[in-house]
């Protein structure tokens, strides 16, 4: 038996609300915002103190 046969159907049910089918700007900052930002304090954190010394020398 097929486990995708037990995925119920993802709609609301008779009486309840519409549910909120989410767009593309609700979308983007999940998929590029928070990755790049993640990836900017790790860069900050792993390059920084090379970035330090290097303006301390000139």
């Amino acid at each position: 038996m097929s486990h995708l046969a037990l995925i119920p159907l993802l709609e609301s049910l008779p009486g309840w609300p519409q549910e909120y089918e989410p767009g593309l700007m609700d979308i983007l900052p999940l998929v590029l915002g928070i990755p790049l930002l993640i990836a900017a304090v790790i860069t900050l954190f792993m390059m920084g103190p090379a970035w330090l010394r290097r303006s301390r020398t000139q």
